[in-house]
C-alpha cells in the first residue's frame, strides 16, 4: 500500500511539473503596464493593434509584426508600417472601429490612452496595455512589458540586453573626446521652442556621449526662450525638425534667425538635423540615436 501511495504521488508530481511547463508556453500571463493596472492573457494575443509609433516599433524588432492588425496613423517605422490599416488616436480615436477589428490587444501610449476610451475597450472585453517611458530604464522595461504581452519575453530580454551592449560600446568610444554643450531643439520657433532636461532618455544619451546639455537644469520637457537659448550659447544645435513638420529647411532656419548668428553652433555651422522619432520614441532606435549624436560631436 505504501509503494502504491509514492507512486501516485510521484505520478502527480510529474503532472504538476508537466503543467508548470505548460504555463511556460506563453498561456496565463500576467503584465503589469505603465498605470500600475495588471492585464492578464489566457493564451498568446493572435491579433494586435498598436496605437503608439514606439510600441509599433518595439513589437516589429520582437518579431510580432505579423500579428499587427493596425497602427495608428503616426506609426511610419519600419516602412512595412504602410502596409498596416490605419487609425486615428486621441479625439478622433473611434472605438466602434477598434471593437469591430476585435484585437486580442490594443497597445497605447499612456499621452494616447484617454481613459474614458480604455474603459470602453476593457468594457467590451478587449486587453489593453498602456505603456510610458522617459528614462532608458523605463524603455528597457516597457519592451519587457509589451514582450511578455505579446508572448516574445525572452525576444524582449535579448533585444534590452542587445540595446545596452550597443549604448556600453558608443559609451567607451566617446571616452577621451573633448565634451561639447549642447542644444537639442524638439519644437521649432514657429510652434513654440521645447527643449528637454533631466528625466529624459535624450538627457541620458547625452550623458552617455559625455556632451553637456545646456538645459539640463530643467525638468523633463520644456519650453524654453530664444534669450536662454542665446544666453547659454550651446557649441552644437540639434533640431528634430524636417519638411514633414512643415520646416522645409530647419538647419537653414535656425541659422537664419535674427539674433542667433552669434551663438557658437550657429558661427561655426555646427547646427544639424537628427531623425525626430529617433531620437524621441522610447525604443529600439535609441541606441542608433546615440551613435548618431556622438557622431555629431566630432563634426
Amino acid at each position: 500500500m505504501r509503494k502504491f501511495l509514492s507512486m501516485l504521488m510521484i505520478l502527480m508530481l510529474f503532472a504538476a511539473m508537466a503543467g508548470c511547463g505548460a504555463g511556460h508556453s506563453g498561456e496565463g500571463v500576467r503584465v503589469i503596464d505603465s498605470r500600475g493596472t495588471e492585464v492578464v492573457f489566457d493564451s498568446t494575443p493572435k491579433t494586435i493593434v498598436s496605437l503608439s509609433p514606439a510600441n509599433t516599433e518595439i513589437l516589429y524588432a520582437l518579431g510580432a509584426e505579423d500579428r499587427i492588425i493596425a497602427v495608428s496613423n503616426y506609426c511610419n517605422y519600419p516602412e512595412d508600417t504602410g502596409n498596416k490599416q490605419k487609425l486615428p488616436t486621441g479625439e478622433q480615436l473611434n472605438i466602434e472601429t477598434l471593437v469591430s477589428l476585435d484585437p486580442d490587444v490594443i497597445f497605447f501610449s499612456k499621452m494616447d490612452a484617454m481613459e474614458d476610451q480604455v474603459k470602453q475597450l476593457e468594457d467590451a472585453g478587449i486587453k489593453v496595455v498602456v505603456t510610458e517611458a522617459n528614462s532608458l530604464d523605463e524603455t528597457y522595461e516597457i519592451i519587457r512589458i509589451i514582450g511578455e504581452a505579446a508572448g516574445k519575453g525572452k525576444e524582449a530580454g535579448e533585444l534590452v540586453e542587445k540595446m545596452r551592449e550597443s549604448l556600453a560600446t558608443v559609451k567607451e568610444e566617446a571616452r577621451g573626446k573633448s565634451p561639447k554643450s549642447v542644444y537639442v531643439e524638439v519644437s521649432p520657433l514657429q510652434y513654440g521652442l521645447w527643449s528637454c532636461g533631466r528625466g529624459t532618455f535624450v538627457q541620458e544619451l547625452l550623458d552617455l556621449i559625455g556632451a553637456r546639455n545646456i538645459f539640463e537644469d530643467t525638468e523633463g520637457w520644456c519650453a524654453v526662450s530664444e534669450e536662454q537659448v542665446i544666453q547659454r550659447n550651446p557649441d552644437i544645435i540639434v533640431t528634430t525638425a524636417s519638411p514633414l513638420t512643415g520646416i522645409d529647411d530647419p538647419v537653414g532656419d535656425i541659422a537664419g534667425r535674427p539674433n542667433w548668428a552669434g551663438i557658437s553652433a550657429v558661427k561655426h555651422g555646427h547646427v544639424y538635423m537628427l531623425d525626430g522619432d529617433m531620437l524621441s520614441r522610447p525604443g529600439p532606435r535609441l541606441a542608433e540615436a546615440a551613435r548618431e549624436l556622438l557622431g555629431l560631436m566630432d563634426e
